[in-house]
């Protein structure tokens, strides 16, 4: 499974958005492509999709800034187990 590609389709479907104006650099949160009630929806996705539970502490914008970060961290976090 390429986690980009998911990732990119699943926010693109949730930001109601087409998916080409979803880049891996661009700012998920400070750019409106999703609210916070939408970020929690992604976390919730993202824990279901690669079995893990996002813990407090990583909730931080080095986890969650855009795309290439947010595949890193669920990366970083399946490769643990």
């Amino acid at each position: 499974m390429n986690i980009e590609n998911d990732l990119t389709a699943y926010l693109a479907k949730l930001g109601n958005i087409p998916i080409q104006e979803i880049n891996p650099e661009v700012k998920i949160y400070n750019s409106g492509i999703l609210s916070s009630l939408k970020l929690i929806e992604l976390m919730a996705y993202i824990e279901k999709q690669y079995g893990f539970i996002i813990k407090p502490e990583e909730l931080i914008e080095e986890n969650f800034k855009n795309v290439g970060t947010i595949v890193n961290f669920i990366r970083n976090r399946t490769h643990k187990r």
